[in-house]
C-alpha cells in the first residue's frame, strides 16, 4: 500500500504569513499521523512576494514545511506557472531531511525503487518543450496537440514497470474543471482534455493550478490551494491523501485545513426592490466567515445606509468580521445613458419627461419636430 500526500498552489504572501502557517502546520501534522510515504506538490509553490526577498518571513515558512516533509518521506516538487514560481523552486533540493527532495524543471519520469513506484512529473508547459516541423510550438493549441506525444511516450516508458503504480504530476488547465467562482473552465490558456492525460495510462494524476479542489474522471484530482487567497475563493480548502495498492486507486481523502473562510455578497438598490439580505438573511451561510458585502446604490442615497449597523448584523449573527462597501452610482449616469439611447429630439425629451416623471404636451414635442426637421416636417405632421 502506498499514501501519498498531493497539495499544489502555496502562493505564499507576507501578509498571509498568520494564515499559511497555520495550513502548512496542520499539513505537516496530519502528514505525520498518517505516515505518508512521499508527499507531492503539483507547482505554485511560490509567489514573487516571496522570492523577490531572500529574507521573507513566508520563504523561510516554506523551507521549514519542505524540510519537515522530507523527514517523513520523499518530497517531489514541480516548478509552476513562471509568473508564480519561476525558478525558485530549484532551491529546495538543497533543504535538508531524511530523505531527499526532488525538484523538476522539465518533463521527466523517475522510478523510485524504494517506493517501487513510477512518478511523470511534467511543470507547467511552456513553447520550450516542444520542436515540432515548423519550429517550437507557439499557439496553446499546438502545445496542448503536442502533449499527446509526450504523455503516450511517458506512458510507454511506464510500462516498462509492469508491477509499479504510476502516478502522472502536473500544473495545467484540465477542460471541464470548476474555477472558485463556479464557472467552469474552457478554452483559457493551454486546455488539456482527461483522455489526453490518460494516454500516460496513471493510476493516479495529481494536479495543481486550479485553486478549487476537484476531481476529475475516475482518478485526476486537483488539491487546490490551502487557503483562499481572494474573495473569490469562498470554497473548500486543503489537500489530499491517495492510497494505492497496486495499480489500483484505494481511496483519496480531500483534507481541510483549518483556513478562515470568505464569504462575498452584494445588494443592488439601483435594480432590486427586494430587501437587502441584513434585513431578512440568515446566519448560516456566513457562520464563523470574513464577510464583505457590496452595496450599490444612488450617490444620492447612499448617507442613508449606515455601515457600521450593518457590520455589527452580520457580526452579531455570527460572522467573524464584515467589510461594508458602498457603490455610489449618479442618477444623471443612468439619465444620460437612456437619454442617449433614443434618435430623435422629440424622443429625447420624452424620455427626460419620463425619468422627472413629467407629462410633455403635443405642442411641444410638435415644436421640437420642427426645429429638428424644418418647416417640412410641420406639413408633413399637418
Amino acid at each position: 500500500m502506498l499514501k501519498v500526500l498531493h497539495s499544489a498552489d502555496l502562493h505564499p504572501r507576507d501578509k498571509d504569513f498568520d494564515e499559511l502557517k497555520k495550513c502548512l502546520n496542520f499539513l505537516v501534522m496530519v502528514a505525520q499521523s498518517e505516515k505518508i510515504d512521499l508527499s507531492l506538490i503539483a507547482g505554485d509553490t511560490f509567489s514573487l512576494e516571496a522570492t523577490n526577498k531572500i529574507d521573507s518571513p513566508v520563504l523561510k515558512l516554506i523551507i521549514e514545511t519542505i524540510s519537515a516533509l522530507a523527514d517523513i518521506g520523499p518530497v517531489f516538487i514541480i516548478e509552476g506557472t513562471t509568473s508564480h514560481d519561476g525558478a525558485a523552486p530549484e532551491i529546495l533540493q538543497y533543504v535538508k531531511g531524511k530523505y531527499p527532495v526532488h525538484v523538476t524543471t522539465m518533463p521527466e519520469q523517475i522510478y523510485v525503487k524504494q517506493l517501487d513506484v513510477v512518478l511523470t512529473l511534467i511543470p507547467t508547459p511552456t513553447k520550450q518543450f516542444f520542436q515540432t516541423e515548423n519550429g517550437i510550438a507557439e499557439s496553446n493549441a499546438e502545445i496542448a496537440l503536442a502533449m499527446n506525444g509526450l504523455f503516450a511516450g511517458f506512458g510507454a516508458q511506464a510500462s516498462e514497470f509492469p508491477t509499479s503504480p504510476h502516478i502522472l504530476i502536473g500544473h495545467w488547465n484540465v477542460s471541464g474543471s470548476i474555477l472558485p467562482t463556479g464557472q467552469v473552465l474552457t478554452g483559457k490558456d493551454i486546455d488539456i482534455g482527461f483522455d489526453q492525460m490518460m494516454l500516460a495510462n496513471p493510476d493516479l494524476i495529481a494536479l495543481g493550478h486550479i485553486h478549487k479542489a476537484q476531481q476529475i474522471g475516475d482518478r485526476a484530482f486537483y488539491s487546490g490551494s490551502l487557503y483562499p487567497l481572494n474573495w473569490g475563493e469562498n470554497t473548500e480548502h486543503g489537500f489530499y491523501i491517495h492510497e494505492l495498492d497496486g495499480h489500483k486507486l484505494i481511496e483519496s481523502r480531500f483534507i481541510e485545513t483549518p483556513a478562515k473562510k470568505l464569504i462575498r455578497l452584494d445588494h443592488d438598490f439601483t435594480k432590486n426592490d427586494y430587501p437587502p439580505i441584513y434585513e431578512v438573511g440568515s446566519s448560516f451561510e456566513w457562520k464563523d466567515a470574513f464577510v464583505r458585502y457590496d452595496i450599490t446604490t444612488w450617490q444620492d442615497e447612499a448617507a442613508k445606509i449606515d455601515k457600521e449597523n450593518i457590520r455589527q448584523f452580520f457580526i452579531l449573527s455570527g460572522a467573524l468580521d464584515a467589510d461594508i462597501r458602498i457603490i455610489r452610482i449618479p442618477r444623471e449616469t443612468v439619465r444620460s445613458e437612456s437619454v442617449l439611447k433614443v434618435n430623435t429630439l422629440r424622443e429625447k425629451i420624452k424620455a427626460m419627461a419620463d425619468l422627472r416623471e413629467e407629462t410633455v404636451s403635443e405642442s411641444i414635442l410638435q415644436k421640437a419636430d420642427l426645429l429638428e426637421y424644418g418647416e417640412e416636417k410641420e406639413q408633413v405632421a399637418a
